[in-house]
């Protein structure tokens, strides 16, 4: 195992040495490929709530299975890394449980929020990590954003507020109020883990997987106590919808976050979290058109700021970091 990077989330690959007299904000230059990934990573977590709907599975039934499925994909990688570069240090073992531990909770809240308001409307309002995020990084690494994200801030919650259905929601939506609450707070425990593996990346440049499965494994196993408590878990679902949840698993959990694992480090957070706006988008489109959603005006008017803040804060990184 290497030493702990000591390198400021935006001065690349820890491999790498800072160049000297750069600033601690700088992207490098070749971030075309890490920016691709975690554009990616967002699609693919945009499709989760609709194969969440098409398994027709509960909330509890749906996030337990994300993640052990999801285990079984990740545990030979992770072991294989293991042994390559030996054990994960302590500091992102413990990360990696905690903020997969979130997970796990975010996973539950957000497949009932899926369940009660429809795929569009649930994956929007967990948009909210985009706050979430780089306020921990803010707090506990020390990289602030800058000041055009921090006024793009009020601009992303009316558009939350408006896709959550404030002026009217979809009239096919089962309980549109509980799925936004539950929404909003899946969403701050999005943040969580999102941080938690930028951090894990930071204290463990070396491991990719690892950190992942650990998080996936303490997510599974926060699923399977929620499942305990809201009554059982059913596996029930037929060839079909055991089809959606292992596709969920693959491409909405395993794939998604290894990709997201291996990009963000590499990329600015503030384009980071910009990017990850695209996970609502594309599931507001998938929602409208495969699983039949009606938003309403409203709703659209905001997914379209969603929209206009991904090329707002994705077009311009460098603008929006604090100079020393």
């Amino acid at each position: 195992m290497t030493p702990n990077s000591a390198a400021a989330h935006d001065e690349g690959p820890p491999a790498k040495p800072p160049v000297s007299g750069s600033s601690a904000g700088s992207v490098p230059p070749s971030s075309g490929l890490p920016t691709l990934g975690v554009i990616v990573s967002a699609l693919l977590l945009g499709s989760a709530g609709l194969f969440v709907i098409l398994a027709e599975a509960s909330a509890p039934t749906a996030a337990f299975l994300r993640c052990w499925i999801a285990v079984i994909v990740l545990a030979p990688l992770a072991i294989l890394e293991l042994r390559r570069h030996g054990l994960l240090p302590s500091r992102a073992l413990v990360v990696a449980a905690v903020s997969g531990a979130a997970l796990g909770i975010d996973y539950v809240l957000w497949a009932q929020s899926v369940l009660d308001a429809g795929v569009g409307v649930s994956t929007v309002l967990i948009s909210v990590q985009v706050i979430v995020f780089p306020a921990l990084v803010w707090v506990f690494g020390g990289s602030r954003p800058g000041w055009l994200f921090i006024m793009c801030i009020p601009i992303m919650i009316i558009g939350m507020l408006l896709t959550g259905g404030v002026f009217g929601a979809d009239e096919g939506a089962a309980n549109p109020e509980r799925g936004a609450i539950f929404g909003v707070l899946s969403g701050i425990l999005y943040g969580v883990y999102i941080f938690g593996i930028h951090h894990c990346r930071k204290a463990a440049p070396n491991f990719v997987v690892a950190p992942v499965a650990v998080g996936t494994v303490a997510a599974g196993v926060m699923t399977a106590i929620a499942g305990l408590l809201l009554g059982g878990l059913d596996f029930d679902l037929g060839w079909d919808g055991w089809a959606w949840m292992v596709a969920l698993a693959v491409f909405g959990q395993a794939l998604s976050w290894v990709l997201l694992s291996i990009s963000s480090p590499l990329v600015s957070v503030s384009r980071t979290a910009a990017l990850m706006l695209l996970q609502p988008l594309s599931a507001v489109v998938l929602g409208a058109i495969i699983a039949g959603e009606r938003l309403q005006p409203a709703q659209w008017i905001g997914a379209v700021l969603v929209v206009v803040i991904v090329w707002v804060v994705g077009g311009g990184p460098e603008a929006l970091r604090r100079r020393g």
